[in-house]
């Protein structure tokens, strides 16, 4: 009997030195995970407060290098509007001679008497103005293409500064960790597994290091971009020119022989063989055919428009 209840005192107290054993390995489990909990929130703090400082260097950095590069830009533009003065100047003059000399041509072809209003007689005189009125859309259309082609070369002139301070920011991002990728600051299983509360904190801070990352793409998202859009913009200047003239060309064809057709109105009313509805019929088609270029081209801006929309989202993004 008295066996009996010794063994059974025995093994109580077993039980009980073993359960003692096990709550102190659980509390111990415990103070270890809270001590890696609380080592890893300073580790963050430290981090959003490096990145704070980076960020806010940046910015004043940038600040300081964008009014630099700005008045580099300033003298560029005044040296481009300068120049563009003289060269409108001169070219004026030497277009106006040339309206000049057009004028008195298409009043000679109007004015002589023996040109009478026949079809055939038309058809060359006609051809006659045209080749006039070429000569003096083709120094218009000289004039522009030079001017055209200082523009480029100044904005070329731009876009070179632009990209060198880009770079030099660029390179000042990356000397403050800017650009780095962020290594997430993630529970590690202190025992059999991963706690539901340490689980919780991995996938927060994964989207918490996405989130810092988008953050400096977008410090940096005008200095990566930028030499992709200043030349996909530069693009666009070529084309804007190259389809006003295409345009220019179009209207001029009909304007050249409706001024002849419009002298002819002007004087025709003293010659018996003056038609005046058939000459007003003519240009109102003129007047109709110059409308449907005008809707024609309206249409391929429009459409450039919205493409130019989607094309520069598309780079910055990039």
């Amino acid at each position: 009997m008295k066996a009996m209840h010794f063994l059974a005192v025995t093994g109580l107290a077993l039980s009980l030195v073993a359960t003692a054993a096990t709550t102190d390995e659980a509390g111990e489990l415990k103070a270890r995970q809270q001590a890696a909990h609380k080592e890893r929130l300073q580790q963050k703090q430290e981090r959003k407060l490096a990145i704070t400082e980076a960020q806010k260097t940046f910015r004043e950095f940038t600040r300081e290098l964008k009014l630099d590069y700005q008045q580099q830009l300033q003298d560029v533009e005044t040296e481009w509007q300068l120049k563009q003065v003289e060269f409108n100047a001169d070219h004026a003059s030497h277009i106006a001679s040339a309206e000049a000399d057009y004028k008195k041509k298409l009043s000679a072809l109007v004015m002589n008497p023996s040109n009478t209003l026949d079809e055939q007689t038309l058809a060359r005189l006609q051809e006659q103005n045209k080749a006039y009125a070429d000569e003096l859309f083709g120094l218009r259309k000289l004039a522009a293409e030079e001017l055209q082609r200082e523009l480029i070369a100044i904005e070329k002139r731009k876009n070179a500064l632009l990209k060198e301070r880009d770079q030099i920011a660029l390179e000042k991002a990356s000397a403050l960790g800017l650009t780095d990728k962020y290594t997430p600051i993630l529970a590690t299983p202190i025992g059999d597994s991963l706690t539901a509360r340490e689980e919780k904190w991995n996938e927060k801070e994964i989207s918490n290091v996405t989130r810092i990352m988008e953050q400096n793409q977008k410090y940096l998202s005008e200095y990566k971009t930028g030499e992709a859009l200043r030349k996909w913009e530069l693009d666009n200047v070529r084309e804007d020119f190259r389809l006003t003239w295409e345009q220019n060309a179009e209207e001029h064809a009909l304007d050249s022989e409706n001024l002849l057709y419009n002298s002819f109105l002007v004087q025709g009313s003293q010659r018996a063989e003056f038609d005046q509805q058939q000459f007003m019929d003519k240009m109102a088609e003129f007047e109709k055919q110059k409308q449907l270029i005008k809707i024609k081209y309206q249409k391929i801006r429009d459409q450039n428009r919205i493409k130019r929309s989607a094309q520069r989202k598309k780079i910055l993004l990039q």
